[in-house]
């Protein structure tokens, strides 16, 4: 009898969250190196007030920078356009361009095959996006004792196949990037290749190469709702008055019961509300799990880290 009670239950709350169109996502990757981490703090707060999911790693070692770029890859395929910007230390061996993760030690160049991470894996990950998207490097202080045939990067490379277009800020050249970022607002149209162009007019800053289609951080189309997601009215998936809580064994068989789509449209409504921070990728980890938490000690109700039924239909509602 339970089961069949929660199956019906589970039918309708999953009505009423509609699902969220995959194509519509735009995905940031944000890494820092060094001094640039309140800087990169900045960018990324920023990308999130216009809409965009946000990877962060700050102060990555090599296995780490290349772990969450083999990530960022993942999402950025199942995203309409991408944006990667990067706050570290690069250099300039036999005409190719590496980031250097945290922990770097170079005694002689060939080191960077092994220390390095090539700069167009990272213009390679964001163009696997719809529209594609593009890199932004602000270049940190590069270490001092540079081995022979190494160089502080001081401009974007040329433009590769398959790759997304690349600017380079030389160090100490930033505040050109960090301005255009800064004054993007939550309801203006972003366009990356206009933001290039506005970034490229600054001193030390250089662009690989213009997009040659439009690429929309924040796009000039509201999207419609999906076709074919059933409409039932939020109150039909209440509890009745005078029902027992649901015991958490009961709340997590509705939790597994969600659909991705579904589970991505409580990360979205929980980011709109402040709660959550991360990847809307339907994927209830320790972030998403914090956010609901949070979002039930705002409503002064046990803080379990599951979403009760009303708690998913309160927060269609606000979210």
């Amino acid at each position: 009898m339970i089961t069949r009670i929660l199956s019906s239950v589970i039918g309708l709350a999953l009505c009423a969250l509609p699902a969220a169109a995959q194509s519509d996502r735009v995905v940031a990757l944000v890494v820092s190196v060094g001094e640039g981490s309140a800087r990169a703090d900045a960018i990324q707060a920023q990308l999130q007030v216009i809409g965009a999911e946000t990877l962060r790693s700050a102060d990555p070692n090599n296995a780490e920078m290349r772990s969450m770029l083999r990530r960022f890859t993942d999402e950025a395929a199942d995203s309409r356009a991408t944006l990667v910007f990067i706050d570290a230390p690069a250099v300039l061996f036999e005409g190719r361009d590496y980031v250097l993760p945290a922990g770097t030690s170079l005694s002689r160049a060939t080191d960077l095959f092994t220390q390095g991470v090539p700069l167009m894996a990272f213009a390679r990950a964001a163009a696997q996006a719809e529209q594609g998207g593009a890199v932004l490097a602000v270049v940190g202080a590069a270490p001092t004792g540079l081995p022979e045939g190494l160089s502080p990067l001081l401009k974007a490379p040329g433009p590769m196949p398959g790759s997304a277009p690349v600017l380079v800020a030389a160090y100490g050249r930033s505040d050109p990037v960090v301005q255009v970022i800064s004054a993007a607002s939550r309801d203006a149209v972003i366009e990356v290749g206009a933001m290039l162009r506005r970034m490229q007019g600054g001193d030390g800053v250089s662009v690989s190469e213009l997009p040659r289609a439009p690429i929309y951080l924040r796009s000039p189309d509201v999207p419609e709702p999906e076709a074919g997601v059933p409409a039932l009215p939020l109150d039909s998936a209440a509890p009745r008055p005078g029902a027992r809580p649901e015991t958490l064994e009961e709340l997590e068989l509705l939790e597994q019961s969600l659909s991705r789509a579904a589970k991505r449209s409580i990360q979205r409504d929980l980011r709109d509300l402040g709660h959550y921070l991360g990847l809307v990728d339907g994927v209830f980890g320790p972030q998403t799990r914090a956010a609901i938490t949070a979002f039930q000690k705002e409503r002064a109700e046990e803080p379990s880290g599951y979403l009760t039924r009303r708690q998913l239909l309160d927060l269609r509602r606000e979210g």
